[in-house]
């Protein structure tokens, strides 16, 4: 029986696969095929073990929140606060709608809850309702309108480029330029030392660089400059590389003297690498506390992550996969290299302890009961800890020798293992109750679903991209968020080729959560 089952789960998969990659007229179901061919089986007997989702949530969740811990924060930051207000907006709308059409049709408040837990295809809200009311009248309206919103609302993320007429290259080109605008280019140049106070003063290497916040890389003197030498004085007619933005330019400009533009041959014996982070000794440390490199003279003066160039400051910790700029002295280039890494194969991709242990903090995170003045007692739930923990554990990188973040093959294993399990058991277990749900209710409770999420995101999208000029990858992130819809965000994923929508989905989701759940209990 437990062969059969797992053999069920994987043909389920396959025919999902097979049934998605059908293309009419350019437009294909992709992944969301699996839900639809889990539908019918569970329509037709199939039943899969209410565990297999909750296997799926927990590693899906965790790698998400892993990948989106440093770009969460940083949202949170600059416009977090505007994305969660929009979230409660569109979560709340949602609910009133949901209230006075109930009210205008006499519905008791069992199917108000499962109407509105339905329409949100959430959960644990659900599971929030059915500890405030036994009433089997909650189950059944989840289940009946459930599979069709679930359907429409990961569905809609291939709907909005054309109902926008956007074309999503170009949406990506807005947001990477933004992103430019937020992280100014960092450029390389050399100037000749013709300041006078050179003559006169003792100007050191780190004095210029402190007072320009950038970075000196190499000097071309006639007085001799030991490899190893971190600072030294700096001379009249010297001539410098420095690393960093125009408007540190500017500054070294007027401290330093002119601008060389011709070719300079540098006689010092250093070079200049471009290393990727690689190695458990570095990933989720700050470069401050990189003495390795201090030790042989080396300095960082530029750090790349996902196509932004970051100033190496002292305390930015760095992050699997970075690119780093290093000035080094050639004879100390291959024990440089080996430090860093430079090889994403070599990273430990089978160390499972981190995320057993993340996951298991995460779960006993959602368990413990909050209480909130006015509301009473709620519990962030399996999903919510587990998100906060890997956002926190992702954001951190490292505690002492133990390392959080994962290599990046080995978090696209697990998003897609993790959702593929989840859609796949999710719909079987509401395919089950799809023709009941029907004879028992009819189809106004799917009519008056369907219609509400239809009129209100379009409503939002309307709002958010042609009034707040929000870019599309927002746009999906913060709906998927706020439906609290893991499927919806790896489809929104997927029709946007980035990883943008799940930083705003990971921004909006803890508060998102919250309120529905809150919203679920109040109307019991």
């Amino acid at each position: 029986m437990h062969l059969e089952i797992i053999f069920q789960l994987f043909l389920i998969i396959t025919l999902g696969y097979i049934v998605g990659s059908i293309k009419i007229k350019g437009f294909s179901l992709d992944i969301s095929a699996i839900l639809i061919v889990a539908l019918v089986a569970g329509h037709f007997g199939v039943r899969l073990p209410e565990e297999f989702k909750y296997f799926g949530l927990a590693i899906f969740i965790y790698s998400i929140g892993l990948q989106s811990g440093p770009g969460f924060f940083e949202t949170i930051r600059n416009k977090g606060l505007k994305l969660n207000i929009i979230a409660a907006c569109l979560v709340g709308t949602i609910f009133l709608e949901i209230m006075i059409v109930s009210k205008m049709l006499g519905f008791t408040k069992d199917v108000q809850a499962g109407l509105f837990t339905g329409v949100m295809t959430n959960a644990p809200a659900l599971a929030a309702s059915l500890e405030a009311s036994s009433s089997p009248s909650i189950s059944v309206v989840f289940g009946l309108v459930y599979p069709f919103c679930i359907v429409l609302t990961i569905l809609y993320p291939k709907i909005i480029p054309g109902l926008l007429k956007v074309d999503m290259s170009e949406e990506r080109r807005r947001y990477e330029e933004s992103v430019r605008q937020r992280y100014p280019s960092i450029a390389t140049k050399n100037f000749r030392i013709t300041n006078e106070n050179f003559k006169n003063q003792h100007i050191t290497k780190s004095e210029v660089q402190e007072m320009t916040n950038t970075i000196i890389e190499r000097i071309e003197s006639e007085y001799p400059i030991e490899d190893t030498e971190m600072d030294h004085t700096m001379h009249f007619g010297d001539i410098v590389r420095v690393t960093g933005t125009k408007d540190q330019m500017d500054k070294v400009k007027v401290i330093l003297g002119e601008e060389v533009s011709d070719s300079v041959t540098f006689h010092d014996n250093l070079k200049v690498l471009r290393l990727l982070v690689t190695t458990k000794k570095v990933v989720g440390k700050k470069i401050s506390e990189l003495k390795e490199l201090t030790a042989v003279g080396a300095s960082i003066s530029k750090v790349r992550r996902a196509g932004i160039d970051i100033n190496p400051t002292p305390n930015l910790t760095l992050m699997l996969g970075d690119k780093l700029y290093i000035t080094v002295p050639e004879k100390f280039e291959k024990r440089v290299t080996n430090f860093i890494g430079n090889n994403l194969l070599n990273f430990p991709a089978g160390d499972f302890l981190p995320i057993s242990m993340g996951i298991l903090i995460g779960m006993s995170i959602g368990f413990i009961p909050l209480n909130i003045p006015g509301f009473g007692y709620f519990k962030l739930s399996f999903v919510g800890g587990i998100l906060l923990t890997a956002l926190v554990l992702g954001r951190i990188g490292r505690t002492g020798k133990l390392v959080w973040q994962l290599s990046p093959h080995s978090t696209s294993l697990m998003k897609t293992l993790g959702q593929l399990i989840f859609m796949a058991t999710i719909g079987t277990n509401a395919g089950a109750y799809l023709l009941q749900s029907i004879n028992t209710l009819g189809f106004t409770s799917i009519y008056i679903a369907l219609g509400i999420l239809l009129i209100t995101y379009s409503a939002f999208t309307f709002v958010m991209f042609k009034m707040l000029k929000y870019n599309v990858l927002d746009i999906l992130g913060v709906f998927s968020g706020s439906m609290t819809s893991t499927p919806a965000l790896s489809m929104a994923t997927e029709v946007c080729d980035s990883g943008r929508p799940s930083v705003a989905y990971a921004a909006v989701y803890p508060f998102a959560l919250i309120i529905t759940i809150f919203l679920a209990q109040a109307i019991l």
